[in-house]
């Protein structure tokens, strides 16, 4: 009898977590990467002996590495089979079909690859250039609409961007090239890529049922894809397998290896524009809002929250409880985003280079304290400490107002109908700045210490990928 009630609650609690996830609604970890990218490399050196860099259609590249190539993917696809088995985490291998074999002289050889690496082969992959927030394009640049850049189906989740035409052979900056493609997995690459998604392209990609987040809603389907489940207690793995789900490592590891394949033999232009593909993810995993389901609650809160809502059920037949935690929860993830892009832009436009956003993320003095980059760097350096940011310091979410973690800073810094009215329903003219600097300077400092920690971290894990791959 006992038995079975530990085994109920178990799930219960699943049932609830299911619930929960289920209600994502944003998969982003930050707006437009390629502000980040930038002034975390700027004042760098990677780039001087790059010269020359000239522009080259995906195409192109794939027809001088026809024999090649299959050999690189093939040692990833191996490599993420392996790790999978070594971690106890889910790793769904390419089907046989979908391998990359090809020809120089095939017409389908794009389509080919996108499939081999399975990303939405309905994404266009132009020669393209972004204009960041404050800078303008010249009079000679030819401006390309959003839809000839990213998937159609996103487009309004998006935002303002500008972005360029480069053409074929066009001389282009290293910096530039890396910043512009770092943004670029957020464009629908990894959209409706489950089995129950739906489907612009006819390929199957075996990933299955897409594990968590509303499958009908393609923007949720990419959030497997972008964040890291990889530091939950054993119970929440025990009550939810599906969480061990995510492939943002796979990801970082097989553009890394792109990056890598592609400056070997002579193809500077797309060993830069892997290298932003994988820094996009790197830089995911630093959010803490990626690394956990349910971040600033402790699996205690968990289960107590479970237990009002069975109350709340039999009482009132309503489940307001979690959905109320869900809504909360939602609000600050997307008001940290907000904030930091804000402060981002601000400064830009301002000319404000001293700014501490901009300091931090081009502060290299603390890049040392961090090892060198290998394949157990993900796990063990940027999701480890991203998720020690969201554990809540005092081991409940009652106590938001000593807690640490970066849900309950956020929680306390802004107006509680922003961060604590589960009606408050967030969009994106919340104008955080204006409303950060209406508060307590107590308050400004907590938000300026999240922000510079925050920033300090990805601009050094941005370097160290960098550095391992040039």
């Amino acid at each position: 009898m006992f038995y079975f009630k530990i085994k109920n609650q178990f799930f219960c609690y699943f049932i609830f977590l299911t619930i929960l996830i289920f209600q994502e609604k944003n998969s982003f970890a930050w707006k437009n990467h390629s502000i980040i990218t930038t002034y975390s490399l700027q004042d760098s050196h990677y780039f001087d002996s790059f010269k020359n860099i000239r522009a080259e259609k995906l195409e192109d590249f794939l027809r001088q590495s026809t024999t090649n190539l299959p050999k690189v993917l093939a040692s990833v696809e191996q490599w993420a089979i392996n790790r999978s088995e070594n971690f106890d985490f889910t790793y769904p291998k390419t089907p046989e079909n979908l391998k990359f074999k090809s020809s120089s002289n095939d017409p389908k050889i794009v389509e080919k690859f996108l499939n081999a690496i399975r990303v939405n082969s309905s994404v266009k992959f132009p020669l393209y250039l972004q204009i960041l927030p404050g800078d303008f394009p010249q009079n000679f640049d030819t401006i390309l609409q959003k839809e000839e850049v990213m998937l159609h189906s996103i487009m309004n989740d998006m935002g303002e961007y500008i972005f360029i035409k480069i053409n074929e052979q066009d001389f282009v900056d290293p910096l530039k090239v890396v910043a512009t493609a770092s943004d670029e997995p957020d464009y629908g690459m990894d959209i409706n890529l489950f089995k129950d998604n739906p489907k612009d392209f006819n390929e199957n990609y075996a990933f299955g049922q897409q594990p968590f987040g509303n499958a009908q809603f393609s923007f949720n389907s990419q959030a497997p894809f972008h964040m890291g489940f990889y530091h939950l207690s054993p119970l929440i793995y025990k009550t939810a397998p599906y969480l061990k789900q995510t492939y943002a490592e796979y990801r970082i590891k097989l553009f890394t290896e792109m990056s890598r394949f592609a400056f070997q033999t002579g193809h500077p232009y797309w060993g830069l524009r892997f290298l932003g593909w994988s820094l996009h993810y790197i830089q995911d995993l630093t959010q803490p809002f990626h690394n956990s389901p349910i971040p600033g609650y402790s699996t205690a809160d968990l289960i107590s929250l479970n237990i009002l809502d069975k109350i709340q059920d039999a009482f009132c037949k309503s489940h307001t409880k979690i959905n109320d935690s869900i809504n909360v929860i939602t609000n600050r993830h997307l008001i940290l985003e907000k904030y930091i892009y804000d402060k981002l832009v601000y400064s830009i436009k301002n000319n404000f280079i001293q700014s501490p956003i901009i300091l931090a993320l081009n502060n290299s003095s603390f890049d040392h304290k961090y090892p060198k980059y290998d394949e157990n760097y993900v796990r063990n350096i940027i999701t480890q400490e991203a998720s020690q940011e969201e554990n809540p310091t005092y081991g409940s979410y009652i106590f938001w107002l000593l807690n640490k973690d970066t849900s309950a800073i956020i929680g306390r810094s802004f107006p509680s109908e922003y961060t604590f009215d589960p009606k408050y329903i967030y969009n994106d003219n919340f104008d955080s700045l204006t409303i950060l600097n209406q508060q307590s300077e107590n308050k400004k400092i907590e938000m300026l210490t999240i922000e510079n920690k925050l920033m300090l971290r990805a601009g050094s894990h941005t370097r160290k990928l960098i550095e391992y791959i040039l």
